[in-house]
């Protein structure tokens, strides 16, 4: 049995890493296919440019050579119409084209009349030439009520040769008929982008799924914003994941703060680590000068890393649908696995590589089973990587390295290709459990070496029984508001945990780099491990659950790099690869100084 699980671990890994690897290089080649961005500027942010200039926006555009996308935001009654007061009741004046437009959408979303209603209550909208028409109801609701965007400003635009973005709000009670009458005549007006403004997408809650099929019959693009937090797009980023490109936009608040570079390096890495096709600008207190350079410097560092602002607009990537029998061949190898491991401490299990190899594969049809694999993956195989140190030291700790990243880029490469679909690539669909593959396999290692030193897996009765001494509740409570941390600091939700001079010293890895390593490895958890391998190989285990537990951290954080799917496959590998290349010569470095006091300890006993 012990011949035969052995062969049939070799095999099967061999075979998910294939069925992986091919996985991985479809998802390259979609990644790849897809570099060009589009830049957006709000109409009103660029009217202001040009009235500084004393030229139309239409006049400024056409001198304008960089592609440049225009966001309207939809406008009201309010925001088009001179306000009079006729009998009692609002009467809006608004210029011809902007009539036809308010009447349009009006009779949409409410009761229009071509005569006084009996009620007295409602509105009056007037044209310039005198015709007219009444909406019943409340005045003030009326008013506010979205009308489409300008389509006097969307003609100056698409004149001076540029794109127009619809930016259409959402209200309560909206029909299908008013959802896909907005987003068509937004089309018609030349809108190929929507991005919905304020905090919910257009037809949230009951109508998002009407919203899909109109943006879709219309051929828009979607675009999804980062960080925005709008009410139904997780939903609509799913019906229209073949059509949404992913948006970053700076805030005017933010774009007052933070210097041009700075404003650079935010998008150029928005672009670069997590596939943001559409970056969205805006010039708070700027100039024309100062936009013009600062649009000429974002394009050189995008140019520098292949991508390149596009007069065509950005492209939603390419279906990435591979076919489904090799996602079963991928869960095969992390089946077997899972089994060896268990028959390891439990002989009597001597089939167990074989059942979850089969079983694991059979879930691995399921979408749901694929990401439950996925978290799997993360936690087994940087474990694996660790706890088999101890049979493969022999005298030089260097000798042992390359197994535990081996056995973490071994299963990166599971993980990057059982979620090997378009979903991922623009975050419609996320791993799950990223907290869990953090902590659990720390704990795994700490305790595995906590016994390892100690002798007996029953370590912990001997500590229970022991009294606590200051020194080793300081290590402890270090260690714990450590890792507390690096939670806390996972993924993008909380960013303001990281310090100022952190994000500067980021910045500064970027410029040399392009691409910066992550620092809890090449600062922590790298070097650490060079340590522990050297401890394990010298057989001084006082210290060893401590470093490995560090160590651990290195390994864990190279996972979960590949699990954040957004981001390009060749970013998370030269991010990974540096990382490794730093990380492991600041370990040497700090072996070299721990053996030297070692020989001076010894020198002056």
């Amino acid at each position: 049995m012990q011949r035969w699980n052995g062969f049939l671990l070799i095999v099967a890994l061999l075979v998910s890493s294939g069925a992986a690897g091919v996985l991985a290089l479809q998802r390259l080649r979609v990644e790849r296919a897809n570099r060009t961005v589009e830049l957006v500027m709000d109409y009103e942010d660029i009217a202001t440019l040009a009235s500084t200039e004393g030229k139309t926006v239409s006049g400024w555009l056409k001198g304008f050579s960089t592609p440049l996308s225009v966001a309207l935001t939809e406008g009201t009654l309010n925001t088009w119409g001179i306000r009079l007061q006729e009998k009692g009741r609002p009467v809006f004046l608004l210029s011809e084209p902007r009539y036809q437009q308010a009447k349009a959408m009006l009779a949409l979303k409410s009761r229009v009349r071509l005569e006084a209603p009996d009620s007295g209550q409602g509105v009056v909208v007037r044209s310039e030439s005198g015709a007219q028409f009444f909406v019943e109801g409340d005045p003030g609701a009326i008013a506010e009520m979205g009308i489409g965007i300008d389509p006097e400003a969307a003609q100056g635009v698409l004149q001076a040769g540029h794109t127009v973005v619809a930016r259409l709000t959402n209200q309560p009670n909206l029909t299908p008929l008013a959802i896909r009458g907005a987003l068509l005549r937004a089309n018609e007006q030349g809108a190929s982008l929507v991005i919905f403004a304020g905090d919910q997408v257009l037809g949230f809650r009951n109508q998002v799924e009407t919203t899909a099929q109109a943006i879709r019959a219309s051929g828009m693009r979607y675009g999804s914003i980062e960080f925005g937090k709008q009410g139904g797009d997780a939903k609509l980023t799913q019906l229209l994941i073949d059509r949404t490109v992913r948006v970053h936009s700076v805030s005017a608040g933010e774009s007052l703060t933070l210097s041009p570079q700075e404003l650079v390096e935010r998008f150029e890495r928005a672009v670069q680590e997590r596939n943001i096709r559409v970056v969205y600008l805006r010039m708070a207190g700027g100039d024309a000068t100062s936009l013009r350079q600062l649009i000429q410097a974002l394009g050189r560092v995008l140019a520098r890393s292949g991508y390149t602002i596009a007069r065509s607009g950005a492209r939603p990537f390419r279906p990435l649908e591979p076919p489904a029998w090799l996602f079963p061949l991928v869960g095969l190898g992390v089946g077997v696995l899972t089994g060896w491991v268990l028959w390891q401490f439990r002989r009597a299990w001597g089939w167990a590589p074989l059942v979850l190899g089969v079983g694991v594969a059979l879930l691995c049809l399921l979408p749901i089973g694929r990401k439950g694999v996925a978290l799997a993956t993360a936690i087994l195989f940087p474990t694996v990587g660790l706890v088999v140190l101890p049979g493969f030291v022999r005298g030089s700790p260097w000798l042992a390295l390359p197994i535990p990243f081996g056995w973490s880029l071994l299963g990166a490469l599971h993980i990057v290709g059982l979620l090997a679909e378009s979903p991922f690539l623009i975050k419609a669909d996320q791993f799950l459990g990223v907290k869990v593959a953090h902590v659990l396999p720390l704990l795994l290692v700490a305790g595995f070496y906590c016994a390892y030193a100690v002798g007996r897996w029953q370590f912990w009765r001997d500590w229970l029984g022991r009294p606590v001494l200051w020194g080793q509740l300081a290590v402890m409570g270090v260690v714990v508001g450590a890792l507390g941390l690096m939670l806390m600091r996972t993924g993008n939700e909380a960013p303001g945990a990281v310090s100022e001079w952190e994000l500067r010293f980021r910045a500064l890895l970027e410029q040399v780099m392009n691409v910066r390593p992550r620092t809890k490895e090449f600062l922590i958890g790298h070097p650490a491990l060079v340590v522990a391998l050297g401890l394990l190989s010298a057989g001084r285990r006082e210290w060893l659950p401590l470093a490995m537990l560090l160590g651990a951290i290195g390994q864990v954080s190279l996972v979960n790099t590949f699990c954040h799917l957004h981001s390009p496959l060749e970013v998370s590998l030269m991010r990974t690869l540096w990382g490794i290349l730093i990380g492991l010569l600041l370990g040497a470095i700090v072996w070299g100084l721990v053996r030297r006091n070692w020989t001076a300890v010894k020198g002056n006993g």
